[in-house]
């Protein structure tokens, strides 16, 4: 079981931070640039890239947190359930409310990294090793 947990873990981080890649290094300056071109005020243009990077951060550290938990189960030791199921609720919640917002099926990809991060903690914690 612990290999199933740390090969589901270890998913749900890839993809994650596949998304904060992309997120930041991708979409976040095509935004950017789409806002300036259409001639957002500056102040808006600041406060409006200053949240988008905000939340690329957020999704850096989201990953970040499920990464040590990869490396937590592969030592053996217990992970911290409530921090990664309170990261698994926010990606289902979001998918779920974007993509029934948009239809995108772009969307279910954060309800899809949520869902296996669940079910990742669903499996039994060994206890910690003295």
């Amino acid at each position: 079981m612990k290999s199933f947990r740390m090969t589901l873990l270890a998913a749900v981080a890839l993809l994650m931070l596949f998304g904060a890649f992309s997120y930041t290094f991708v979409l976040l300056p095509d935004l950017h640039g789409d806002l300036t071109e259409i001639g957002v005020r500056r102040r808006v243009l600041g406060t409006t890239v200053l949240h988008l990077q905000f939340a690329a951060a957020a999704m850096w550290a989201f990953a970040l947190m499920v990464c040590l938990a990869v490396v937590e189960t592969m030592r053996g030791k217990s992970i911290a359930r409530a921090p990664l199921a309170i990261i698994a609720t926010i990606y289902v919640v979001f998918g779920a409310t974007a993509f029934s917002a948009s239809h995108n099926p772009h969307h279910l990809g954060p309800v899809a990294m949520g869902v296996l991060l669940g079910v990742a903690l669903l499996f039994p914690i060994p206890a910690p090793s003295l």
